[in-house]
């Protein structure tokens, strides 16, 4: 059963990947300065050197958050559902 929560865990947070990552970069680029023009990053110096295409790479992940964001909260549901199980199971013996 432990595997399971791991397992589901897991991949839980695989899909809520994408969208934390685009937090990530939004929160990174305000925090250095970084001057957007639209859904892009023209300049964005980080300790010296150019970091535009990889926050705007970040940035734009939030795009595969619409098919992951989905199956994430199916795994989130079998994981209450299986965390319910296992609570009856226990009050019940």
């Amino acid at each position: 059963m432990r595997v399971a929560y791991l397992v589901l865990g897991v991949l839980l947070l695989l899909c809520l990947l994408p969208v934390l990552l685009a937090a990530a970069a939004v929160l990174i680029a305000r925090a250095a300065g970084c001057i957007p023009e639209g859904m892009t990053f023209t300049t964005c110096r980080i300790l010296g050197t150019d970091w535009a295409e990889a926050l705007t790479t970040s940035l734009t992940l939030h795009w595969l958050g619409l098919f992951t964001l989905p199956i994430a909260a199916a795994l989130a549901a079998l994981l209450l559902l299986l965390a319910l199980i296992d609570l009856l199971r226990r009050l019940f013996r």
